[in-house]
């Protein structure tokens, strides 16, 4: 059986005779096929052992089947969406207005079809973990891809292949990827990535010790932050997959915007919490429905996509105009003091923990605080650009409340305009 191994060193794992090993660089996790006898000896030293599972695109799909492709009516363009959500501010905050220029998003996942008009050029590293071509032969990631340069569109990717063209692979080959992205932070730095996205995942089975959840609380150690869909298994408690059950990754599930009220309800199908060990997820929610983006199937094509693998890749552009906007705020102020001011990035806990509730909106009817539907709901740019960047002094707990938060929507429902029809 192939296990997840920590707690020994590979020199251990070797002398008990297992076979096919593989060693991480910076997670701490050793990968090797045991016999029974064998797995007994290394537990008897120490060792703790995870069988190794597999993991799945996270697409419209019960959690348990393989996934399928689901129905989704062309209605909204990344870009109308991003103004929704309030991106716009956010980017406008600086004059040249933020890009993502400098920043490097690793997409983990299906692929990405690179020659893409909305992708060309962008992609800066590539490897591919499975015995399928390098390509997106799922028609999954070019579109993660697209939604995330749509907002941030001079950011770099990392194309990281570890799903097969049916979607499916195993966790040891996303720890291993996730493992290079934190090494590429000592080997080569000016591509090593910021922000990963994982619209990917498998059953949560409440074991901490599973090779994705030690592999992300790895990264996020190196203050890498990680943005998972939370998957399609809603609105049954406890569907949410793995890794975004991982405290301090980031739990994404989807939401449907409703133009006509000015707001938005969370997708009937994305995932619940809480998780097996009780903590209470998704973290928040962001759009993931009816989404025009680019298709794999050509350099020119596009195609309407729902899911929570598709609510995800904004979070991680929103991620990237947080990142860019600090240093740029950072090299500023050293240009005017003349003294050396180094940026300081809020880890993920800190955001999780103590500024989503200040950023985000909920629906309406929401319980208050984070529940196990919504999270914290949905973040707005204009509450985070005051009170990220500390902006002149307003009432955060006015500002969450369902009412105002439907309000600011209401300002900005003209702005979308559905489309009637998409060219593929």
């Amino acid at each position: 059986m192939r296990y997840s191994i920590t707690g020994v060193t590979v020199d251990q794992v070797k002398s008990v005779g297992a076979v096919d090993i593989k060693e991480t660089k910076s997670v701490g996790i050793v990968f090797a096929t045991l016999s029974e006898e064998q797995a007994a000896r290394l537990k008897s030293q120490g060792a703790s052992l995870t069988p190794v599972g597999a993991v799945k695109a996270v697409v419209m799909a019960p959690i348990i089947t393989p996934p399928t492709p689901i129905v989704a009516v062309p209605t909204y363009r990344p870009e109308e969406l991003s103004w929704v959500i309030g991106f716009e501010e956010i980017r406008a905050m600086f004059d040249p207005p933020l890009y993502g220029e400098g920043i490097n998003v690793a997409i983990i996942g299906t692929g990405i079809r690179e020659t893409h008009q909305r992708i060309n050029g962008r992609v800066v590293y590539r490897k591919n973990y499975t015995t399928d071509v390098m390509r997106d032969g799922l028609n999954h990631d070019t579109g993660v891809c697209d939604i995330i340069l749509t907002i941030a569109p001079l950011c770099n990717i990392l194309n990281l292949k570890v799903l097969n063209d049916k979607g499916e692979g195993t966790e040891e080959d996303v720890a291993i990827a996730i493992d290079d992205c934190i090494t590429l932070q000592d080997t080569n730095p000016g591509i090593a990535p910021i922000v990963i996205n994982l619209s990917l995942g498998g059953p949560d089975d409440g074991n901490p010790n599973n090779p994705l959840r030690v592999a992300c609380r790895a990264a996020i150690n190196r203050n890498i932050f990680i943005f998972a869909s939370v998957g399609n298994g809603g609105p049954i408690p406890y569907s949410i997959t793995c890794p975004a059950c991982e405290q301090y990754v980031f739990a994404v599930g989807s939401a449907r915007y409703l133009p006509e009220e000015s707001s938005f309800i969370v997708s009937d199908w994305s995932s619940r919490g809480p998780t097996f060990e009780g903590l209470i997820k998704p973290d928040g929610v962001l759009f993931g429905e009816n989404i025009v983006m680019a298709s794999s199937e050509s350099d020119i094509a596009v195609i309407a996509k729902s899911g929570t693998s598709f609510a995800a890749p904004f979070g991680s552009a929103f991620a990237v105009l947080y990142h860019e906007g600090v240093y740029r705020q950072a090299v500023w102020k050293q240009a005017v003091s003349g003294l050396v001011v180094e940026a300081y990035f809020l880890t993920a806990k800190e955001i999780i923990d103590g500024y989503l509730p200040l950023i985000s909106l909920k629906p309406q009817g929401a319980l208050l605080g984070k529940d196990t539907n919504c999270g914290f709901g949905l973040p707005y740019g204009p509450l985070a650009l005051r009170v990220l960047t500390a902006a002149p002094a307003m009432d955060i707990s006015a500002a969450l409340q369902p009412v105002l938060g439907i309000a600011m929507l209401a300002m900005l429902m003209g702005m979308i305009t559905p489309m009637a029809k998409v060219t593929v």
